[in-house]
């Protein structure tokens, strides 16, 4: 992970400004060292397998979003079949829908989060997940994605609801890899 971690300050410090002073140059290398390496830990701390940041400025800006996708999880001896887990996700956790991705039924989680107590965060973030089930696996066990974006500061403004589209953009080209 760490040389994944540098290669991302790197390539963030490549696009600074030009003329900032060596001394501020440094002090925002570690900086991003610190929030990505606090990403990184968080996203392990939720099962990540993998953690997506963009960090390319696009129009001068970095795209305040990030998605995570998880281990898949296991429901080893319930009982339930992957519909009646997939209700019981999706029950209270925000406005749901029935999805369809490379053939498989899923579940789509939307809803607006507070930021969490004693934290440096301010700002409510706006969640997206989805959670399908995998396919021909002798065990029922799902595969979870999922994106969060504070945008512009406003969980509801056009800007976060652009990224969330473009989120579900990307999540409709998902397919299922075989090896």
């Amino acid at each position: 992970m760490n040389d994944s971690v540098l290669s991302l300050v790197d390539r963030s410090i490549d696009q600074l400004p030009e003329g900032l002073p060596r001394d501020d140059v440094s002090k925002v290398r570690m900086e991003l060292f610190k929030q990505l390496r606090k990403a990184a830990r968080k996203a392990s701390r939720a099962n990540g397998m993998m953690l997506y940041l963009p960090v390319e400025r696009i129009h001068g800006s970095v795209v305040p979003a990030s998605f995570v996708v998880s281990e898949p999880i296991s429901a080893v001896g319930a009982g339930f079949q992957s519909d009646q887990v997939l209700e019981m996700l999706a029950a209270g956790r925000g406005q749901s829908d029935t999805v369809t991705l490379d053939g498989s039924s899923g579940t789509r989680i939307e809803r607006t989060v507070p930021p969490p107590e004693r934290s440096e965060v301010e700002l409510a973030s706006r969640r997206v997940e989805y959670v399908l089930p995998l396919p021909a696996s002798p065990l029922p066990r799902w595969l979870v994605f999922t994106f969060s974006t504070v945008g512009d500061g406003n969980p509801d403004s056009e800007y976060s609801s652009a990224l969330v589209d473009l989120f579900d953009a990307v999540m409709m080209t998902f397919r299922w890899s075989y090896e």
